[in-house]
């Protein structure tokens, strides 16, 4: 599948069994870049980026489309 113009594809990350979740009023998620649009200057396949929870929409095969202006960055060295 291949994103077009400002949409990215991202495969969100599992949730992690156990892990204490606290809730704010602004919620992010994280995922790696699958696929960009060719309008998408800010990051590349097989980034890992985060980008706000209420911006994702579903894609086909668990992926997410996300317009580029919603993600918030990426996530260096971990």
């Amino acid at each position: 599948m291949k994103a077009i113009m400002d949409r990215v594809f991202i495969k969100p990350d599992e949730k992690k069994a156990g892990a204490i979740i606290i809730e704010s009023t602004e919620r992010t998620k994280s995922g790696i870049v699958q696929s960009v649009g060719e309008d998408v200057k800010a990051v590349s396949v097989g980034d890992h980026v985060i980008f706000y929870d209420w911006a994702d929409l579903p894609a086909l095969d668990g992926l997410v489309a996300v317009r580029e202006s919603y993600l918030l960055g990426k996530i260096e060295d971990e």
